[in-house]
């Protein structure tokens, strides 16, 4: 009986965590954006950062075009981290190269994941203010 229940949790953690279920979810890892709506505000300390993807709807697979308007801060670029709540994808990193005073422009590929799962975030480290000055944008995509 013992091996079964061991047989069992494997296929479970094997079949079912991948790109979908994680223990470690929490409630903050529901969406905060509707990115296929228009941008996305957060506010860290004195600064916005304004998120905005195109073409929409946001699908997976696609290249897409990433614009973060930084007010209050500045630098010469952006790194934007793409991943999954709660489920390591690998690195998936888009440098956004300023346009203007204000705007950061980068292409980039949201991957698919294979059980299906949607849900994606995407974070802006804060130039000069270590990891701990970050905006996540939490999100769904399309198939």
């Amino acid at each position: 009986m013992k091996i079964k229940f061991l047989l069992f949790c494997f296929i479970i953690s094997v079949f079912l965590l991948p790109c979908g279920f994680s223990p470690h979810a929490a409630a903050q890892d529901m969406p905060d954006c509707n990115i296929d709506s228009g941008p996305c505000t957060k506010r860290i300390g004195a600064s916005e950062i304004i998120l905005d993807i195109t073409p929409r709807p946001v699908k997976v697979m696609k290249e897409l075009s990433f614009t973060v308007t930084l007010r209050g801060k500045t630098a010469d670029r952006l790194i934007l981290d793409l991943g999954m709540p709660g489920m390591y994808m690998g690195k998936n990193k888009v440098v956004l190269k300023k346009t203007a005073d204000d705007t950061y422009k980068g292409k980039g590929v949201i991957p698919k994941c294979p059980s299906g799962r949607k849900l994606w975030r995407a974070t802006v480290y804060l130039p000069d203010a270590g990891n701990n000055k970050k905006a996540d944008f939490i999100f769904n995509v399309s198939y």
